[in-house]
């Protein structure tokens, strides 16, 4: 996995997502399934398959080369377990400069500041890689963990959408975040 290294934190590795770590992946998916089912679309048992998981690495690649979009994977250093997953995508150019972020960590590392760390430094990867001066994040109103962490890492609450996205079969509201980079 060293060979898609992006960066390192104190305590993490971040790679690139790539076909070397799909099985990690899976994994992380699996054990995680059942929390994460309460943030995130309905998933059918093919989300969880090698090869369907292999297709949307495929995909994130392409999204990078072309500048769209960039996942990240985070393991603990010295171990090849996934643990969190990071993703900034729908990357948007010219007077907006802008993207999405979406994230997620593992329940049993979930409360020891990983994410943070993480976030941080992505954040200024993502700044300092492609010029973007604004990063969106946005987040189920009573998904207290999340608004904490953006707070934390300087997003601004900006809104408040009605029936955004479908959540686990269920249209839901969403709370709208930012992030600026004022020096950008």
């Amino acid at each position: 996995m060293n060979s898609h290294g992006a960066f390192q934190t104190k305590r993490t590795n971040v790679f690139y997502i790539n076909h070397d770590m799909a099985k990690e992946v899976q994994k992380y998916l699996t054990r995680n399934k059942t929390r994460l089912s309460l943030f995130e679309p309905l998933r059918a048992s093919e989300y969880y398959t090698l090869a369907n998981i292999k297709e949307r690495i495929d995909a994130s690649v392409s999204d990078q080369k072309d500048a769209k979009g960039v996942s990240f994977v985070v393991t603990l250093k010295g171990s090849q377990e996934v643990i969190a997953v990071i993703n900034f995508t729908n990357f948007i150019f010219g007077v907006f400069q802008a993207c999405y972020l979406g994230f997620s960590i593992d329940e049993k590392y979930e409360g020891k500041g990983i994410m943070y760390e993480v976030l941080s430094t992505a954040l200024i990867y993502i700044r300092d890689t492609y010029a973007l001066h604004r990063v969106m994040a946005n987040h189920l109103p009573d998904n207290k963990k999340s608004a904490f962490l953006l707070k934390k890492l300087g997003f601004v609450q900006e809104g408040y959408a009605k029936s955004y996205l479908m959540i686990n079969g269920i249209w839901q509201d969403h709370v709208l975040n930012a992030l600026i980079f004022e020096n950008s």
